[in-house]
């Protein structure tokens, strides 16, 4: 005799706990780091107008915002792992 299947157990908690950690590991120190340095930067753009120019700001995103790009992504397709009833 055929006995009913269980339900369905959910197959993707590793890998969105581990898109989540990694995730996070990534995305909070890197957009800690951007935001000091955008927000530094725009402090003196806004204060000292003339001496300051915009280039070092745009330096900042450059090699920070792909970082924190990257965190984002994972953080967000962690949690969609989490949230996935199949």
């Amino acid at each position: 005799m055929i006995e009913p299947a269980e339900p369905a157990k959910r197959r993707h908690v590793g890998v969105g706990i581990a898109l989540l950690v990694i995730g996070l590991l990534i995305l909070i120190p890197s957009g800690l780091c951007t935001g000091i340095f955008a927000f530094g930067g725009l402090v003196e753009l806004f204060m000292q107008p003339g001496s300051a120019d915009s280039s070092f700001l745009a330096l900042v995103l450059s090699i920070g915002g792909p970082f924190v790009a990257a965190g984002t992504a994972m953080v967000y397709f962690g949690v969609k792992a989490l949230r996935r009833k199949d």
